[in-house]
């Protein structure tokens, strides 16, 4: 499922284990600076009982656990709850979902949580999750899937009157991201 197929705004328990911080964690740190109100935890062992603030430096009092289970005792919406997903919030090399990852997901959709992915893979295309999500009826919503209606090379955007300011970088940590969320 795409994002534009989402009417819901839902609220996150981001996943970052192992890589909770400003560089490698950018999704979840964007998240926790931009949209703190819908954050309502992290996940991440190696920071455990800390909060976002110590640890980036911004973020309050929004508490980081060490497991799922802890972060769904944590978290204000009950189980089941649509309006609460899994963000995962890391941005590892490749932009593949780390293997150890998997099985957590396949947990937190077995305990109705949607999962929100800016990966540049798939989760629905991944066949358990997708069929594990279909069975659970929560959704993947894959952050960088376009909507199938996009009209391309139209020669529509010429005749737009909007300031486009175009975000170019060599490699994956110049800082493009948050320059864009700043403008």
């Amino acid at each position: 499922m795409s994002l534009w197929a989402v009417a819901s705004r839902p609220s996150f328990i981001i996943l970052a284990e192992g890589l909770f911080d400003n560089e490698t964690s950018k999704t979840a740190a964007s998240a926790i600076r931009y949209l703190p109100d819908r954050v309502q935890c992290v996940i991440d062992s190696m920071h455990a009982g800390r909060t976002a603030e110590q640890v980036l430096g911004f973020g309050g009092d929004i508490p980081i656990v060490g497991t799922l289970e802890e972060a769904l005792l944590t978290a204000a919406a009950p189980t089941g709850d649509p309006s609460r997903a899994i963000l995962i919030g890391i941005a590892p090399q490749g932009g593949v979902l780390p293997p150890e990852a998997r099985a957590l997901l396949l947990r937190a959709i077995d305990a109705g949580l949607g999962i929100w992915s800016g990966l540049h893979t798939f989760l629905s295309d991944d066949p358990e999750l997708s069929a594990r999500a279909a069975q659970a009826d929560v959704s993947l919503v894959d952050l960088r899937r376009p909507p199938g209606d996009i009209p391309v090379a139209t020669g529509r955007a010429a005749a737009s009157n909007a300031f486009r300011v175009l975000a170019v970088g060599t490699d994956c940590n110049v800082g493009k991201m948050t320059v864009s969320l700043e403008l």
